[in-house]
Formats: structure tokens, sequence, C-alpha cells
């Protein structure tokens, strides 16, 4: 008998092993019997694989859905994926009673030659939802794809961000999405333009400015994920982008997003902070060791592309996760670990220059500087304090998090490093 994946968010999972069974209701195991073989789908990952489908893709029963996977991640490349982790995710979308096409794509990224692949756009052609597993193939880098998917075709892509089978079994991919999209929620309805609003750090970092009205008329403030568009990540991230007016002052930041710190040429973890002057919404200095040198010269690279937006520094938002963390052994890999803790609740960022994308250049440059320990108030609201995302403590996400006993939730799991 195989393992079961099927799930239901009302009633009680059972999932056969061997000839034996066990339970989870609610997420939360309960043991009957425990009989396990090599083949087994451990109960972390049902629980995180059960929560994908039902609450991040929606999944319905007789749905067209592809899944895509590039195929260098399972050969040490930046796609990071296994086939276990895709097996598991493809049988449970199956026993759903979804249509479930399979993608492997071999399309190895070239530096500002990033590709929307054309098997890929007539894969989506022919299917109702997307599942996508991969790294490179992103919608906020790569305006092709962003296009097909908001404009052309406004279907819904879920990005898998648990890719491998020891991600699937991590606190992070098991901490329920409807927990951590509240959050998101909670802490977006408190953005509110016109208002004056202050940044500080331990570490130096002093700006002042306004908030604007969001420039994505698709993504305002206060509003859900599945409201503002066809993106869906899973597990959930970042709060909408918000627009920054008048600001000045000093941002000082050790760590970056790692998908385009790997074009810059450092590691997404720096060795010494780098120090942005920042007056009127510009960019005028960027100061510090190595890295600072390295950001400097692409930037100015781009400048030479898409202009005078290069510089601009209008955009801050901030992850909503309070698991985004995970062990080396559960991930090796550096680039990997720094995507997953950009969406912990700690971690505040700006857009290190805001520059369009175009006709000759259609990628948008989502360079990004990261901190940790911010206290961020927004008129009288405070947003962080000390590092602390003050929406964990909203009554409506306490209450979310009481509805999932057993599993992780608000009170960050201890780090399994």
């Amino acid at each position: 008998m195989r393992n079961s994946l099927t799930a239901s968010a009302a009633a009680a999972v059972v999932a056969p092993v061997g000839n034996k069974t066990w339970s989870q209701v609610s997420g939360a195991s309960t043991h009957t019997e425990m009989s396990v073989t090599e083949d087994s789908v451990p109960r972390a990952a049902q629980i995180s694989i059960n929560d994908l489908l039902e609450h991040g893709a929606h999944m319905r029963s007789g749905q067209k859905v592809l899944m895509i996977a590039y195929l260098d991640g399972l050969y040490g490349g930046d796609n990071l994926v296994d086939r276990q982790a895709i097996h598991w995710i493809q049988r449970a979308a199956e026993e759903r009673g979804a249509k479930v096409e399979m993608l492997w794509v071999d399309e190895p990224a070239r530096e500002n030659e990033w590709k929307f692949p054309d098997i890929v756009r007539a894969a989506m052609d022919r299917n109702d939802l997307v599942i996508n597993h991969t790294f490179d193939l992103t919608i906020e880098e790569i305006l092709a794809f962003r296009q097909y998917i908001e404009q052309e075709r406004k279907m819904p892509v879920v990005r898998n961000f648990a890719t491998t089978a020891s991600l699937l079994c991590t606190k992070w991919a098991q901490t329920p999405q409807e927990l951590v999209s509240e959050i998101r929620y909670q802490a977006s309805i408190k953005i509110k333009t016109g208002v004056k609003w202050e940044l500080t750090d331990p570490n130096g970092t002093h700006l002042e400015g306004m908030i604007l009205p969001s420039r994505i008329p698709s993504v305002r403030y206060g509003t859900r994920r599945e409201e503002g568009g066809s993106y869906l990540p899973w597990p959930e991230w970042v709060v909408p982008p918000i627009a920054l007016g008048e600001t000045s002052g000093i941002f000082i930041f050790d760590r970056m997003l790692s998908w385009w710190s790997r074009y810059i040429g450092i590691s997404p973890y720096f060795a010494a902070p780098v120090t942005l002057t920042i007056q009127d919404n510009r960019i005028l200095k960027i100061e510090g060791g190595e890295e600072a040198d390295a950001i400097r010269r692409y930037l100015a690279a781009l400048h030479d592309r898409l202009g005078e937006g290069t510089y601009a520094f209008d955009t801050l938002h901030f992850g909503v996760h309070p698991q985004a963390h995970v062990a080396p052994q559960q991930c090796p890999s550096v680039l990997y670990r720094r995507l997953i803790e950009h969406s912990d609740s700690h971690n505040l960022h700006v857009h290190v220059g805001s520059p369009k994308a175009n006709a000759e250049y259609p990628y948008w440059p989502h360079i990004t500087g990261d901190i940790r320990h911010a206290t961020f108030r927004m008129g009288e609201h405070m947003v962080y304090e000390n590092g602390h995302l003050t929406a964990l403590d909203d009554p409506a996400v306490l209450a979310i998090a009481a509805r999932y006993p057993g599993r992780p939730g608000l009170k960050p799991e201890p780090f399994q490093g």
C-alpha cells in the first residue's frame, strides 16, 4: 500500500505507511501504530505538502497543474531541488484529483540574458495552475514572465520555496500558511499613506521620510495575497512594497537577497557592512569594504543600461514569517538559506536602486539591503521594535495560531544548527 498524501482542512489525514497507518489531525500527529520503510513520507513533509496544496495553491480536483523544475538544481546548480520532493508533491496533487504535468527544464542562467523559456510558456498555455520550484525563473526579475502571468493569462502561479525533501521537513515549511498570511495582512493594513516614518537600528541606520501611495496598482497596501494578483509564494514571505518619499539619512546593511548577489560577485552575507548615504530619495554614496566596491561597480554598469533610476532609493518592505530560518544541514546552499531568511519576520529590507526595465534590458534589478534589528515607526504606529514585528501580537493573528496546536507558530522554534 502506498503512502497517501491527501489532506482535508477539516478532517483527519490518514497516511498508510507500509501496511499500517498513522494519523494527523489539524496537522498534529497522533500515532496509532508506527511502521515505516525507506519509502515512507515523513509526517513533517506530509504536513507541509498538505499546506502547500490546500492553503498555498488552493488546489481543486480536476485542475490542470503544471509543475516546473530546472534540471541543474539536481546537480549543484542554483535551482535547488531534489527528485524526492517533486515526487511527493506530484503524487499528493494527483491524489487530490489534479491532472499534473511535470516539466523539467535545462536552461542554464546567463547574466543579462535571463529567459522565460518557450517550452515553459507553451506548457503554461495548456494548464490552469503552476507550481514553480525554480530559483532563476522569477516574476520579480524577468519582465516577460511577469507580463505573461499578470496580463496575458492572469493565472495563479505558486512559487514553492521548499524545493527539497529536507526543506519540506523544516519548521519553516510546517508553519501554517493561513497564519503567515494573516501576519502579512495585519502588517499591511497598518501602512498608511501621507504619514511620516522613521527607521533606526543598532548598526547606525537612521532614515526618515514620508509614506507614498503604492506604485503597483494591483498590489495595494492592506490587500491579501490572492486579491493582489496571480503570484502566490509558499511559504508566504513579504508585505507589499512600501513607496517612500522625502527620504534622507543613512542605511547600513550586512546582507542582501541572493538572486543578485551572485551576479554582483559577493556573498549574500558580508564581511564588512555597507553604508548608503541617502538624500531626497537618491543614493549619494556607497561606502564599506569589498562588498561596497562591488555594489558600486555593478550599479554603475546598470546605470549605463537603465539610467538615473539606478540610484533611486524609494522602496522598503519586510518579511512576515516567524520561522524563516533553516540550518546548514537542512540546506547546505548559502544562496538558498539567505533567500529563506529574507522572509523572516525580523528581516526588513530596502531596494538598493529602483530602475525600471526597458525594451533593451527587460529585467528588474531587485537588489536589496537587509537588516535584522530595526525599529520602524509609521506615524504613531510602531511596525518594528528592536527587530520585533508588532503584527505578531495582533489578536487576529493570535486567534489563528491557536487553531493550529502542535504546529510551529509565532514563537521562533529553536535553530537546528
